[in-house]
């Protein structure tokens, strides 16, 4: 396994924590306006083609007290952006509509019950799923249904799926500037638009647990945070920290992060992969009825059944990523790209495995697949790395798969067991004609820090930067020549570490006694650290995460 080579983008180093903005603001490309953005500013992504003629259409349907059945896909994108529409649909008063969350043993996409289970239904709406959902959209047109879709992912020159409207920022005849927002981040701004186009209903209010919902899905899904999306979670955030939103109470609690601030960090390490534990360990469905719940009790309840999802699949993700360890460890040979299969590996986990084992070893694109043999299929769920489109990886290998979908950094897919050789092999050759830097893992560092500059007036200053994600990463420092004492170890396999740095910071080495032991470094050192500064509520005061140490640079 390689280790990333460290490189810090800034030739300066600060002197103040002036400096230190000023530094992070560059090396992300922005000026101070960065800091800033409100929700009007959102105003011009409602020209996202299919924007106006999907909410035009839609209110023609409520007006004339259609059934209309609402489709989201089984993660955290599809199921907040049905929440969303469920909830407006009931403040406004509207009944006759019913909801289909897809099973993920039925794979990716609108499943046909959808539209089998459903004659009467004169328009559907399918969110973070439908755009290539020929046959489910055909069905359903053939029936003379309408079908709104509300996607994100990647738009081919063909083989989309028959949409009456098809709302995707990433159409080849989207004008829109800005692509990465999430499904439901796009939800959002339909309903906003559709909330103009309504006639004879009241209009709903679409802050407090719409933007909630639309935040936690845009961190849970990756998308880059800046622009449209960092304007939506700084604006969620700000609800979720404000507004009375039982499920989102129950949630925090279940997590233990009752009386914290909440940050987008914590969306996407807490809150996201106890709703994404519903559809991995049982059925989504459990999830969606915490998110539409207006009982306390009721979403105390259904909180706590996510809670031991999410300890489940806590579980059997540390066994599956310890099985691929030491096969990793045994292995003689390695490849550009990793494909994995076992039948022992739950479906339900293989993406955040794929997550896990890409970042640990530093090793990608990572497919790894769930093997049922009485099916004779693999469902596989990939993880790529910057500069490796895996999107277009795979349309290289289409011939191959039954199905597939996804986009540039994640896709998901289904292959026949007897068929899998030929797949590894042809993915192995889509990476072989890339230039070889783009495999050699490189971790950035934003400065280097004279530790005595980690103050708590640092790290208020960094906070305003946030929410941290894709296309603004937090912010990751370097400094040389620490001292660094293991004051001790923790965790279930004694894993982690707490130590103190200069004899005066707190920090926390999550894994780091592994490392400790493969890197020769002993307790008392002196070392290389790089890290980024967290919050020690106890302590009150900043907190080092250690993220490498040693002898780095």
């Amino acid at each position: 396994m390689i280790r990333p080579q460290w490189v810090i983008s800034a030739q300066e180093k600060p002197e103040s924590v002036r400096d230190v903005v000023r530094i992070l603001l560059a090396n992300r490309g922005a000026g101070p306006a960065f800091l800033n953005g409100t929700l009007k500013e959102l105003e011009t992504c409602l020209a996202i083609r299919g924007m106006d003629a999907g909410a035009e259409l839609m209110a023609k349907h409520l007006a004339a007290g259609t059934r209309i059945v609402l489709v989201g896909d089984y993660d955290c994108d599809g199921i907040t952006s049905l929440a969303q529409v469920s909830l407006f649909l009931r403040e406004i008063g509207y009944g006759n509509f019913e909801t289909v969350v897809p099973r993920r043993s039925e794979g990716y996409g609108i499943p046909e019950r959808a539209i089998l289970d459903h004659p009467e239904a004169g328009l559907y709406v399918a969110m973070d799923c439908g755009t290539l959902d020929r046959k489910a959209v055909g069905m359903a047109r053939e029936r003379g249904a309408d079908c709104i879709v509300i996607d994100h992912h990647e738009v081919p020159e063909q083989g989309l799926a028959p949409a009456t409207v098809l709302i995707n920022p990433k159409h080849s005849e989207c004008e829109s500037t800005f692509k990465e927002f999430c499904s439901s981040g796009l939800t959002l701004l339909f309903l906003a638009r559709l909330r103009r186009a309504l006639r004879g209903f009241p209009k709903p209010a679409l802050g407090g647990r719409f933007l909630i919902l639309a935040a936690i899905a845009t961190v849970a899904d990756m998308v880059p945070l800046v622009e449209g999306n960092r304007i939506l979670v700084r604006s969620g955030l700000n609800c979720v920290n404000q507004v009375d939103y039982p499920p989102l109470d129950q949630l925090v609690q279940k997590a233990g992060l009752s009386g914290k601030s909440i940050t987008a960090g914590h969306l996407g390490y807490y809150i996201g992969p106890r709703i994404n534990a519903a559809g991995r360990m049982a059925d989504a469905r459990t999830a969606y009825e915490l998110l539409v719940e207006d009982d306390p009790s009721v979403a105390a309840r259904l909180a706590e059944q996510l809670n031991r999802y999410n300890t489940q699949r806590q579980n059997q993700e540390d066994a599956v990523v310890g099985e691929i360890r030491q096969r990793l460890a045994d292995r003689k040979a390695f490849g550009r790209t990793l494909v994995m299969a076992d039948a022992g590996w739950p479906a339900g986990i293989i993406g955040i495995v794929a997550s896990r084992v890409q970042q640990e070893f530093h090793y990608g694109p990572v497919i790894v697949f769930s093997v049922d043999e009485a099916e004779g299929i693999a469902r596989g769920s990939a993880r790529s790395i910057p500069g490796f489109d895996i999107h277009s990886a795979l349309a290289s290998c289409d011939d191959v798969m039954l199905r597939w979908g996804g986009h540039k950094m994640a896709a998901g897919m289904t292959i026949a067991l007897d068929r899998m050789d030929e797949f590894a092999n042809r993915f192995e050759e889509s990476a072989r004609n890339l230039p070889a830097h783009v495999f050699q893992p490189r971790g950035r560092v934003d400065a280097e820090l004279d530790t005595g500059l980690i103050s708590v007036d640092l790290y208020r200053e960094l906070t305003k930067l946030e929410p941290h994600g894709l296309g603004n990463p937090t912010p990751t420092f370097a400094s040389r020549g620490v001292s660094v004492q293991v004051k001790k170890t923790f965790g279930r396999d004694a894993s982690h570490l707490r130590l103190q740095l200069d004899q005066r910071i707190g920090g926390v080495f999550w894994r780091g006694a592994r490392h400790f032991r493969s890197a020769g470094l002993r307790d008392g050192e002196t070392m290389d650290v790089v890290y980024q500064l967290d919050w020690d509520d106890y302590a009150g005061r900043p907190v080092m995460q250690v993220r490498d140490a040693g002898r780095l640079f």
